[in-house]
């Protein structure tokens, strides 16, 4: 399968998913009973152009999360899932491990590794095998996340 053709196919689930969140109907539809009567106490006892303001923003606020959610939904479809803010010490160590690291190694060395194993197993290299791209190409993801992994912690320690 050609990358454009990859990139075609990615784009066109995004959009699909995307336009989901902005199907017609109620845009308060994911409240609960309880918050639409608060807010909808709150546009009767104002004025006219107080109660459109409101409404516009509480409109444009329910537009907003919705898109949130369905960006959110899209990424978890494509498998990127969004990084945890703590990570366990086995996820740590396999991600040491990765990339061919000792536990400890400093932000350079992981640097350094990293471009070395991405060298070495990137999915251009294997472009005319298919099934040893697919293998390349999941070996770079996980490379990947190690080293965002690893990154994060030791920037986030210093």
């Amino acid at each position: 399968m050609s990358i454009t053709r990859r990139f075609f196919d990615l784009a066109r689930a995004n959009i699909t998913d995307f336009s989901q969140a902005f199907r017609r109907g109620d845009p308060l539809e994911g409240l609960s009973e309880d918050d639409r009567r608060v807010i909808d106490e709150e546009v009767e006892s104002d004025t006219v152009g107080t109660k459109a303001g409101k409404r516009a923003r509480q409109v444009r606020d329910a537009a907003e999360e919705m898109w949130e959610r369905a960006f959110e939904a899209s990424q978890r479809a494509a498998g990127n899932n969004p990084p945890r803010q703590r990570s366990s010490e086995a996820e740590r160590l396999r991600w040491y491990r990765t990339l061919e690291l000792e536990p400890g190694a400093t932000l350079e060395e992981i640097r350094k590794s990293y471009r070395r194993l991405l060298k070495q197993y990137h999915p251009d290299r294997f472009a005319k095998d298919p099934e040893k791209y697919k293998v390349a190409t999941e070996v770079t993801r996980n490379i990947t996340v190690a080293y965002d992994g690893l990154t994060t912690l030791l920037e986030q320690q210093r």
